[in-house]
C-alpha cells in the first residue's frame, strides 16, 4: 500500500471513529436531557448516583435498569425507594419498594423495560426517588434510553461495538495519520489530536454523568471537527 493510500485510510479511519463517538455522545446526552425535563417537578433533591440505564435498547427487547444502593455508614440503612418508568401519554407505571444494606456494603435492584414503555416517540425514561431516614438525606436520579429497531442486534451489542469502534478507529486513524504525514502537516496532526482527545474526555464525562462538561465537550467536538475536516483533505 503506497503513501498516498495510507493517508486516506489514516484519515477515513480517524473520522470514522470520531462521527461514531459523536453520535454515542449526543445519544446519551439527549437521554439525560429528556429525562431530566419528563419528570421536572421544579423541587431538586440530592442526587442518587447509583441509577444506571443503558444507552439504547431495541424494539423487541427487555432493558435492565439497575439501582445500586450503597451504604458507606457504620450502621444499617434501609432505603425506602419509588421508581417511576415512563408510557405512552404520559401514563407511568410505579414501582416501591424497600431494601436493608448492611453497613459498608451495597445491594442492587433491578426493573425491567420494553417498548411499552416509550413515550415521546422513542424514549424511556426513568426517575428513581429515594426517601430520606437518619442516615441518608431525599435523593433522587433520572434517566433515559433511546428505542431503536437495531437489525436484531440488543442495545449492549451495539453501544459496545460503537464504542470499541470509535476507539480503534481515532487510536488507528492517529498513529497512521502520523506516520505518514509530512512535517509540514504537524498542525493538521495537532488538531486531529486534540479532537481524538476530547471524544475520549467525552465518553469519560458521559459515563461519570458529568452532563454539563459533555455538553461543553460536545461543542468543542463539533468546532474542532469542523477545522480538521476543513484542513485534513486540503
Amino acid at each position: 500500500m503506497n503513501t498516498r493510500h495510507l493517508i486516506i485510510l489514516s484519515r477515513a479511519s480517524f473520522f470514522l471513529g470520531v462521527v461514531v463517538g459523536f453520535v454515542l455522545s449526543v445519544i446519551a446526552i439527549w437521554n439525560n436531557l429528556e429525562s431530566t425535563n419528563y419528570y421536572f417537578t421544579g423541587v431538586k433533591y440530592a442526587s442518587f448516583k447509583g441509577l444506571h440505564c443503558p444507552q439504547m435498547i431495541a424494539s423487541t427487547e427487555k432493558g435492565i435498569v439497575t439501582a445500586v444502593f450503597k451504604n458507606p455508614t457504620n450502621e444499617e440503612d434501609d432505603f425506602f425507594y419509588r421508581a417511576e418508568i415512563s408510557g405512552k401519554a404520559f401514563s407511568t407505571r410505579k414501582i416501591e419498594g424497600q431494601i436493608a444494606v448492611p453497613p459498608h456494603q451495597a445491594k442492587n435492584v433491578q426493573f425491567t423495560v420494553d417498548a411499552n414503555d416509550v413515550d415521546l416517540l422513542f424514549f424511556i425514561l426513568v426517575k428513581l426517588t429515594i426517601l430520606p431516614n437518619s442516615v441518608h438525606p431525599s435523593q433522587e436520579s433520572t434517566c433515559g434510553m433511546m428505542v431503536a429497531n437495531i437489525l436484531g442486534f440488543t442495545g449492549w451489542q451495539v453501544t459496545i461495538a460503537a464504542l470499541l469502534l470509535s476507539i480503534s478507529g481515532i487510536v488507528l486513524g492517529l498513529g497512521l495519520w502520523r506516520g505518514t504525514g509530512p512535517k509540514a502537516d504537524q498542525d493538521r496532526q495537532r488538531i486531529a489530536q486534540v479532537l481524538g482527545t476530547v471524544v475520549l474526555l467525552t465518553f469519560l464525562a458521559t459515563y461519570m454523568g458529568w452532563w454539563a462538561v459533555a455538553t461543553a465537550l460536545t461543542v468543542v467536538m463539533i468546532l474542532l471537527m469542523v477545522i480538521s475536516l476543513r484542513f485534513a483533505f486540503a
